[in-house]
């Protein structure tokens, strides 16, 4: 039997020869080992790097022999054949040795060729016969540092390699090592094509083939064509190019239920071997993951453990397009199934996805009902209401969970009449099921206590605090603590109510039973609507940094769940832009409302959209841009209107007032008061009944009466007030009534009142550190302060420290720097991860979260997470500053 020539000729590699830095180090070691096994699927390069190290060898003086496996090398005669012919190639003086002698003759022969040592390599090694493999394992063990035995297959290769392990004299070289870097991909890429590559078009096609060479290799020719006829490129497993190479070197060479198992888990992102059972129905998923994954079949392990693995891209894309192609049913089944297994493992987010990927309209409308409370737990609510809307109302109005969750999602977009209809319709199916008897009792019991949830948090939404003070403690004694995302939301809304009509004679039980609240399983993602509303009521009460506190933590946990920027984390970041305003750290306060003001609609209420419209205007007030703050205000203004929101727009109203008197635009701020719809019917005083509205509206009519020189009435009013909120408790209201007094009495002659009056309003104001409120109020409260005060403190007491401190900052004015203005010291706080930089390489191409995440195989929340990871080691504030600061540390080219 004659040797066929190509089963000991190295190949000719086609591919541009890239000097690969993972081979190079790897060199040394290969050289040094007894054996080395490169297992890696089809196309990795496999050949490549045992080519790289043949020739590295070969250099040193080391004769090479190459054994190519699938070139008819079938038995271990043959194999013998064709290692003896490499062998008399390669110069070793073996033209005696007979291809039919005994093993020993030939173990003997290999194992004493004194300095003269060879290097074995052998490729394709899944093809060879278990003999062959034996004798390579004895050939190994009784040559010892004789020779090198370099053997590459597709799958795990059938040799017993614990021993040989654990004394240190096996290298093992992998998919990791084999797979492309972005500058090598890059460098590949470049010389490949032969012209200059859009760095977008470049980033795409390492991203998808996710450094996979033979993807590589395909994706420049494809992007020669696609250059010629200047089409978009856009590499998926469903072009046939890869497609055709998946199909003829992977799944043909597969036997019928490994190709079953490879479609039918295809449409799982990650496969564990419970979920593959789940999908297959096969109790012995786990060995048939095993043998994939040994088979070197684009399966790659996540974990060190393997228990968790995902499959290649662009692999998964053509198993999976075929699986839809050709078996459309089937794939639902598939889904389905994946479904009720995510759903019953607490993955929620995938029960879904699979729902909606089977295709089938009811089954997505089951699952989301049945789901529909635990996914509003954990922050799915916008999810949900992406679903929903493609589902047509026949199929909603039957399911009373699905419904409330739209209506919760429409109650937080302000949406009225839409969340007050699908509230109405979950009552009527929640009936026509207790008729039928189709729910078991208790379900129908939570079903009525969600149905009156939704209606407190629809009056909440629309500032119906008296309903919703009413209808609130009654709901938490029911559900005491039974449900923990309800109790926390209820409590939310309560302690709204309770500051916005002054009740808060027992708010010390209420933040006795927020902590409760708040220390309950399943309370975490709830607790951020919970402090972002309890702080803004303990802050009215001069509890500042107790309100810092819950609104850092409620940010902190927001950006973790929804990213930064996002809609959920504007709840507590205008507050909290509020708070930092009014200390007078306007830098911080600017960066979140400049961030979370476009998105407040997505989750806020009327607090939250004041905060944020507030502070904006101020700011740009603060910055000498009136027209700015005007319109910002006239924004609000509209948003307050369309919602039908008054007590957001008696906030606004306030504040125009107050910017435009202190432009001395007197009859402008009379016509932007009258334009508020102030409901007035004689003198705006605290009522039975007072609310905030009505506060904000007698500061604006105080205002007036001012300029207008009418100052007893205004007095009369302002003492009113004073005394109704110091007897409620509301601190920061009464600052502003007692500074408002001052400016009456300056007006009427009285200054010593008026420094009695600033001083009153100073030693209230300063256990919150409240110093916006002095300076926004502008010239005259300036001057009494400095007059009260600039000989330095009367009194070594916390409050004429703080007033001293409000001297200093009223002489020199206000400090806000603009963006351009930073500090240009500049350096890393931390150490970039190489996920981290990788996604700054992206970003640098201009690619956006989701496009990111979709080739790192990422959720658009998690790149967002790395990205405020990336801006605080960096010091920066904004992608393009990232992106400088990175290439000015040399992190970026």
């Amino acid at each position: 039997m004659t040797v066929v020539p190509t089963a000991i000729l190295p190949p000719r590699s086609t591919h541009m020869p890239i000097r690969r830095a993972a081979l190079v180090a790897l060199t040394e070691r290969v050289a040094q080992s007894r054996m080395t096994v490169v297992s890696a699927p089809a196309g990795s390069g496999k050949t490549t790097a045992m080519l790289f190290w043949a020739d590295e060898l070969r250099a040193q003086g080391r004769p090479v022999l190459w054994l190519a496996a699938r070139a008819g090398i079938e038995s271990k005669r043959s194999f013998l054949q064709a290692l003896k012919a490499a062998g008399i190639a390669a110069g070793m003086p073996w033209d005696a040795l007979d291809s039919d002698a005994a093993d020993e003759s030939w173990l003997s022969a290999l194992a004493t060729m004194g300095s003269v040592k060879p290097v074995i390599i052998v490729d394709d090694a899944q093809f060879l016969a278990k003999p062959i493999l034996e004798f390579l394992a004895q050939l190994s063990s009784s040559a010892r540092d004789a020779l090198t035995i370099i053997i590459a297959a597709r799958g795990t290769v059938g040799l017993s390699l614990a021993r040989m392990r654990a004394l240190g004299f096996l290298v093992e070289v992998g998919v990791a090592d084999l797979s492309f870097t972005l500058a090598e991909a890059t460098e590949l890429v470049t010389r490949s094509i032969g012209t200059p590559v859009d760095s977008r078009e470049l980033q795409d096609i390492v991203g998808d083939t996710q450094g996979w060479v033979s993807g590589i290799v395909i994706a420049c020719d494809l992007y020669r064509r696609a250059s010629d006829c200047a089409a978009k490129l856009r590499l998926t497993g469903l072009r046939p190019e890869f497609a055709e190479y998946f199909h003829d070197e992977v799944l043909s060479l597969q036997p019928d239920d490994v190709r079953r198992f490879l479609v039918d888990t295809s449409i799982l992102d990650e496969l564990t071997p419970s979920a593959c059972a789940a999908v297959t129905g096969d109790e012995n998923a786990r060995a048939m993951l095993d043998h994939v994954f040994r088979e070197g079949l684009f399966l790659n392990a996540i974990d060190q453990e393997h228990s968790r693995y995902a499959y290649h891209r662009l692999f998964r894309e053509m198993v999976l397009g075929r699986l839809i192609d050709r078996a459309p049913d089937r794939a639902a089944v598939m889904h389905r199934r994946a479904s009720e297994y995510f759903a019953e493992a607490g993955q929620l987010a995938l029960a879904i996805e699979h729902a909606r990927l089977s295709g089938d309209k009811a089954f997505l409308a089951d699952r989301l009902d049945r789901l529909a409370e635990g996914l509003t737990y954990s922050g799915y609510l916008y999810r949900i209401d992406e679903l929903g809307a493609e589902l047509p109302w026949p199929i909603l109005a039957e399911r009373p969970n699905l419904l409330l969750a739209l209506a919760w999602r429409r109650i937080r977009q302000l949406a009225f009449s839409s969340a007050d209809r699908l509230i109405s319709a979950a009552r009527q199916a929640c009936e026509a099921k207790r008729e039928a008897q189709s729910l078991p009792a208790h379900e129908i019991e939570q079903l009525d206590l969600l149905i009156r949830h939704r209606f407190v948090m629809l009056a909440a939404a629309r500032d119906d605090m008296v309903r919703v003070e009413a209808d609130s403690e009654p709901l938490l004694a029911e559900l005491a603590d039974s449900h923990a995302y309800l109790s926390c939301t209820l409590l939310a809304q309560l302690m709204s109510a309770r500051r916005e009509l002054y009740h808060f004679q027992d708010m010390l039980k209420l933040e006795a039973e927020t902590s409760r609240a708040l220390s309950r399983p399943g309370s975490a993602f709830a607790s951020i609507a919970l402090k972002a509303s309890v702080a803004p009521t303990i802050m009215a009460q001069g509890k500042i940094p107790l309100a810092r506190r819950f609104l850092e933590e409620a940010f902190a946990l927001a950006v973790e769940i929804h990213g930064a920027g996002s809609g959920l984390a504007a709840l507590p970041a205008l507050p909290l832009a509020e708070l930092l305003y009014d200390a007078g750290d306007l830098e911080q306060a600017a960066e979140l409302a400049d961030q979370y003001l476009p998105v407040v609609r997505q989750w806020g209420f009327s607090d939250q959209m004041a905060s944020g419209y507030l502070v904006s205007a101020r700011l740009r007030a603060a910055r000498g841009d009136l027209p700015s703050a005007l319109s910002t205000l006239n924004d609000a203004h509209l948003v307050a209107i369309e919602c039908g929101l008054d007590r957001l727009r008696s906030f606004i109203v306030a504040e125009e007032v107050r910017l435009l008197i202190k432009a001395g635009q007197i009859d402008e701020a009379e016509q932007h008061f009258l334009a508020g719809d102030p409901q007035l019917d004689g003198e705006p005083i605290p009522t039975l009944h007072p609310t905030r509205r009505n506060e904000n509206i007698a500061i604006a009519w105080l205002r007036i009466e001012m300029q207008r020189h009418r100052l007893g009435r205004a007095r009369k009013v302002a003492y009113r007030w004073l005394e109704f909120v110091k007897r409620a408790g509301a601190v920061r209201s009464a600052v502003i009534f007692e500074l408002l007094l001052a400016e009456i009495a300056v007006l009427q002659g009285n200054r010593s009142e008026a420094r009695r009056a600033v001083r009153a309003a100073v030693e209230m104001a300063e256990p919150a550190g409240w110093v916006r409120v002095f300076v926004d109020e502008g010239e005259v409260i300036a001057s009494l302060i400095i007059e009260a005060y600039s000989q330095g403190p009367e009194l070594e007491t916390p409050a004429d420290r703080f007033a001293v401190r409000l001297v200093s900052m009223l002489r020199r004015g206000p400090q806000l720097e603009a963006d351009e203005e930073e500090e240009d010291d500049f350096g890393l706080t931390g150490r970039l991860a190489n996920r981290e930089v990788d996604i700054l390489t992206m970003v640098s191409g201009g690619l956006r979260n989701r496009e990111i995440g979709d080739r790192l195989g990422l959720t658009e929340g998690t790149v967002k997470w790395y990205m405020q990871q990336i801006y605080d080691k960096l010091g920066v504030r904004r992608r393009p500053q990232a992106v400088l600061r990175a290439r000015q540390l040399g992190i970026l080219p």
